[in-house]
């Protein structure tokens, strides 16, 4: 058995995003003729930022945390949430884990920094470029026509043109930082780190589109997490989540 883990204890650790088919991470701008385009690196290649992956998976951690029965302080109002406190020793699971409003790494707070998912190959090195024009094979653009609801019918002169990623495309990223108050529970391992984990396994799409069949995907984690200075078997921990559902975090 491990060493129980200290509480403020540092992790670090990577992940895999493998998309089963195309993307599309808006960037809110449009180019030339397509109204739609999706985000890229100063190398003009596709990656997914680290707040789209962060809000991602803190909904797949609210979601858990509710369906076991734990309680979730009232977001997105920063009012209402645990930040508004001043302190995290009260805060509830999912502000520990992921922070809240006012309380965070960038704000001098203990917190985790979320890294964007860079593009990288099947053994996780990252993918480059000599010429940005080569970027290009890595999208493709698609027009289609909007649609009315209420006539269930396309309307006219309502074209427009989406840029997306090529499909089947794998990103590499990481999180690293300090576990903000790292409470032990049942078994040997803090439950923010049980939740952390087990969010990203539920997270399965990422960016827009989903109605069209756009972002689905499925997280690979590595065989063995740091924490602390210790090497932590991730099965072991992932087996931890029904310990979640305990008087200390209801």
């Amino acid at each position: 058995m491990a060493n129980p883990i200290d509480s403020r204890t540092k992790i670090d650790f990577p992940f895999f995003i493998v998309l089963d088919g195309a993307m599309a991470v808006g960037s809110g701008f449009s180019r030339g003729q397509i109204q739609r385009t999706v985000v890229r690196g100063l190398d003009s290649l596709p990656y997914i930022p680290a707040s789209t992956l962060k809000g991602r998976a803190r909904d797949a951690a609210a979601r858990l945390a509710r369906t076991l029965g734990i309680y979730v302080c009232p977001g997105p109002n920063p009012k209402q949430m645990c930040g508004a406190k001043g302190s995290l020793e009260d805060a509830c699971l999912l502000c520990r884990t992921f922070g809240s409003p006012g309380v965070s790494s960038a704000s001098g707070q203990t917190g985790l920094i979320w890294r964007d998912a860079r593009i990288c190959d099947s053994q996780g090195q990252p993918i480059t470029i000599t010429d940005s024009a080569e970027s290009e094979a890595f999208y493709y653009a698609k027009t289609q026509v909007q649609l009315s609801r209420q006539r269930a019918t396309a309307l006219e002169k309502h074209l427009f043109t989406t840029e997306n990623t090529v499909e089947n495309l794998r990103f590499k990223g990481r999180i690293r930082g300090w576990l903000l108050s790292a409470r032990m529970m049942a078994g040997q391992y803090p439950a923010e780190i049980v939740l952390l984990l087990s969010a990203l396994k539920l997270l399965n799409f990422v960016g827009g589109g989903k109605s069209r069949g756009l972002g689905f995907c499925t997280v690979e984690l590595p065989d063995k997490i740091t924490i602390g200075d210790q090497d932590v078997d991730t099965t072991a921990i992932l087996a931890n989540v029904s310990n979640l559902f305990n008087k200390e975090d209801r």
